[in-house]
């Protein structure tokens, strides 16, 4: 399922009282996240994707995505263990004049369909060699 949200943030704001805009996750593992910071942001709009207070894109506390016409696509595979779960997107604007709306997306998919393919099969075959004698 692909959850998307566009955020507009105003001008003048900071790490002190960031927007958040949450998105309800159900069980599952989120594949991939894509943040798009849309032209004229010029690195001034800050954004860090968090669950359970703590943030996992990126994964450093201290840190932010920031960027200017650019898009990230990150591969995520963070898995989300109770349903619902609220993922929060925590943004601010240090622009003085603009405000900017960002592009969040999260894609989340079954536990199951983030194992490679044949994974299962291989783990299976290595555990029967090992209890297996021929």
């Amino acid at each position: 399922m692909l959850h998307s949200r566009q955020i507009t943030l105003t001008a003048g704001g900071s790490s002190a009282n960031p927007t958040k805009t949450s998105f309800l996750a159900n069980q599952g593992v989120i594949a991939r996240a894509w943040i798009t910071f849309p032209p004229g942001c010029a690195g001034l709009v800050k954004v860090r994707i968090l669950h359970g207070g703590h943030p996992f894109i990126p994964v450093d506390p201290n840190q932010y995505l920031r960027g200017d016409s650019y898009t990230y696509e990150i591969p995520a595979m963070y898995e989300i263990t109770d349903v619902p779960e609220l993922i929060i997107v925590e943004a601010w604007n240090e622009d003085d004049t603009y405000n900017h709306t960002i592009d969040v997306q999260l894609l989340i998919i079954e536990k199951a369909w983030g194992q490679p393919v044949g994974a299962y099969e291989g783990i299976i075959a290595a555990l029967k060699s090992i209890f297996t004698r021929r």
